[in-house]
């Protein structure tokens, strides 16, 4: 009798087992299957920021600042089974403001664009103190500081021969960088010199002496007295001292 009794205990157990690996089984299939996750913002960030250094790397040289802006985190995107390929605009520059394509090209494709800046910064030669318009640059006017590039459309100067001896086109305060639009060529007559006088006729040239009344760089008109009859006349300058006159 005892047999019987184990038979339908270890009956009772097996049919026990299987009543619950079927509920178990039933309940996994109410549960939904799980979702792919979104795509780290941050991930992106990094990828684009790891792109930007990689296409600034030979200009190593240089003083660069990048910097990535953020990327709504309310967007969601699939997570790319590879890693987003990163790529700029044709035509895009490597400087100021600038936006990178982030593209997936996975099985739920998708594009995203992702706002950079790109500081590059240099030593640039600006005004040491208040500069008047029509003053001549001299040594003790300059000096260096670090500005960033993009801020100076108009160029810059890097090296104080290039700008010794130019006449400012305008009043400069201090510490403003000094461009190519803010200076002229240096002065070639100055008021109260004496210069050659160069009157052309035709292929013919009479010289004569003067003395000019202002200062005038190459290419500029200036007047002159001439040192003979007196009479004010007005010249081209050409060279150093020198007034053209064409008749």
């Amino acid at each position: 009798m005892a047999q019987p009794v184990d038979n339908i205990h270890t009956a009772t157990n097996w049919f026990g087992v299987r009543v619950n690996i079927c509920l178990i089984s039933g309940l996994l299939l109410l549960v939904p299957p799980i979702a792919a996750g979104n795509q780290s913002t941050e991930t992106l960030r990094q990828t684009v920021l790891d792109f930007l250094h990689i296409q600034t790397a030979k200009r190593a040289e240089q003083d660069i600042e990048i910097s990535v802006g953020r990327i709504d985190r309310r967007l969601k995107l699939a997570t790319c089974q590879t890693s987003p390929t990163a790529f700029l605009a044709a035509g895009a520059k490597l400087q100021g403001k600038l936006t990178v394509g982030l593209r997936c090209a996975g099985p739920k494709p998708w594009t995203v664009y992702v706002p950079a800046h790109i500081k590059i910064f240099a030593e640039v030669i600006a005004a040491a103190q208040p500069l008047l318009r029509g003053s001549e640059i001299s040594i003790t006017d300059i000096i260096f500081v670090r500005q960033e590039l993009s801020q100076l459309r108009s160029g810059y100067f890097i090296k104080a021969e290039a700008v010794i001896g130019k006449i400012l086109t305008q009043n400069l305060s201090a510490g403003h960088a000094i461009t190519p639009k803010r200076v002229k060529a240096a002065f070639l007559v100055r008021r109260g010199e004496k210069v050659t006088i160069e009157v052309s006729i035709g292929a013919l040239k009479v010289k004569g002496k003067g003395e000019a009344l202002k200062n005038a760089a190459r290419g500029e008109l200036v007047s002159v007295r001439n040192s003979q009859s007196k009479r004010i006349v007005q010249g081209v300058v050409t060279r150093p001292g020198t007034v053209n006159i064409q008749m």
